[in-house]
């Protein structure tokens, strides 16, 4: 594998001499693996030569590298050479090349330490606990939490690590602060996010039982806004503003497909596995929310399009449909999902309501509404948990609403 990229007898030599010259093989592979070009890849083999020497020098070997061994380096980069990153403010090859072989490492287990358990290190104790008995105890996911992070990590900056000492007043003052200024919705997440620690302290006997009751509530009556949606019209514009001439934009068409079509949330797309689409019998499982999996039929138009997805999607092992245009070749994330969704707004001149995934997921519900299609089998496509959820469609069909409105009392019906 390492003659791919090294022809120089001596050069390729003196790799193998090295203290990373027994992995360079495999970490040159691993790299092909994620997808890196080939002159990339003969440029990070040099980098991680360039640590591995390093490291014996200061009397590291490669399992104990980790997040400050390359701090380290990349200061010792920067006093040798003088140049750490380029003048666009990237790294260069050298240090990039150093980073990729520690994370190879970790990939592959010869770490000492992980590097996610280091780089957590200066977290609270008292948040990586959370965290866990949040995964094991309510089956939380990684989103929920990640909404969390921020608010709670702020609550301990402000009152302190010791929550023996925390008091009601205390919390809805950081509570009531926290959320001046915010939405509703941002709002209630705060006060969820408070009280899920409060319960957890109050579990684990480091805090006052019941003091999760003193946080306020910020009222969000159900049913009370309208859905925002765009009309059947600008949907298919913003479809049609995809380069079907592109693998970028073959892969966005199939993504606002699934959105449009299906009424999918954006983590239902970055969820979706390649095993989940079942094309014999028409249909694709969908893990969504708490994360209860349902099948729904793959129509033919959003089958075509992940097929001449598929077509292009480079050949990496990744259990996730939508990848990545550019190495590392990983699955898209929630909000890389929403941004494609932006740019096909902003490409064909649309004037949105709101901006990211959600809009497609209300117009596929509003559109099925106005052709007939019944309630419970809008909410049973959306995956409504009730029908009350659903229900906030109907507020869209004046039609329907026509039909079931009754006259105020005492008043002449016009």
């Amino acid at each position: 594998m390492l003659t791919r990229y090294l022809k120089d007898p001596l050069i390729l030599a003196k790799h193998r001499q090295g203290p990373a010259g027994a992995i360079l093989d495999e970490f040159a592979g691993w790299l092909e693996g994620r997808g890196y070009r080939h002159q990339s890849i003969r440029r990070y083999i040099r980098g991680a030569q360039r640590l591995a020497l390093w490291a014996k020098r200061t009397g590291l070997t490669l399992p104990q590298l980790d997040s400050k061994a390359l701090e380290a380096f990349g200061r010792y980069l920067q006093k040798k050479y003088h140049r750490l990153k380029y003048p666009g403010g990237h790294h260069t090859a050298t240090f990039l090349g150093a980073w990729q072989l520690i994370a190879f490492l970790e990939a592959s287990g010869r770490l000492a330490q992980p590097l996610g358990r280091s780089t957590s290190a200066s977290e609270p104790e008292l948040l990586s606990g959370f965290w866990d008995w949040m995964r094991t105890q309510r089956g939380t996911t990684e989103s929920t939490l990640n909404g969390y992070r921020p608010t709670l990590t702020e609550l301990l900056q402000r009152l302190g690590d010791r929550p023996e000492q925390y008091s009601a007043q205390a919390l809805r003052a950081f509570v009531l602060d926290r959320a001046k200024g915010q939405g509703t919705g941002k709002a209630k997440l705060i006060v969820s996010a408070v009280r899920m620690f409060l319960r957890f302290l109050i579990a684990m006997g480091r805090c006052t039982p019941g003091l999760d009751n003193a946080i306020p509530t910020f009222a969000r009556w159900r049913l009370a806004s309208l859905p925002k949606y765009l009309s059947a019209e600008a949907v298919e514009r913003l479809i049609a503003s995809c380069d079907f001439g592109s693998p970028i934009g073959v892969r966005d068409r199939a993504v606002l497909l699934l959105l449009a079509r299906l009424g999918l949330r954006a983590g239902d797309v970055a969820r979706l596995k390649l095993e989940a689409l079942d094309w014999p019998a028409g249909t694709v499982e969908v893990t969504g929310k708490n994360r209860r999996k349902n099948r729904l039929p793959l129509p033919q138009e959003v089958g075509e399009a992940i097929l001449a997805y598929l077509d292009l999607r480079p050949q990496v092992n990744c259990e996730q449909v939508f990848i990545k245009a550019i190495a590392p070749f990983r699955g898209l994330s929630s909000q890389t999902v929403g941004q494609v969704v932006r740019r096909a707004i902003h490409r064909a001149g649309i004037e949105a309501p709101i901006q990211g995934a959600r809009v497609l997921r209300h117009s596929a519900a509003t559109t099925m509404l106005r052709q007939g299609v019944p309630l419970p089998a809008i909410g049973a496509v959306l995956r409504h948990a009730s029908i009350e959820t659903t229900a906030i469609y109907a507020k869209v069909d004046l039609l329907l609403l026509q039909q079931v409105v009754r006259p105020w009392p005492e008043v002449t019906s016009c």
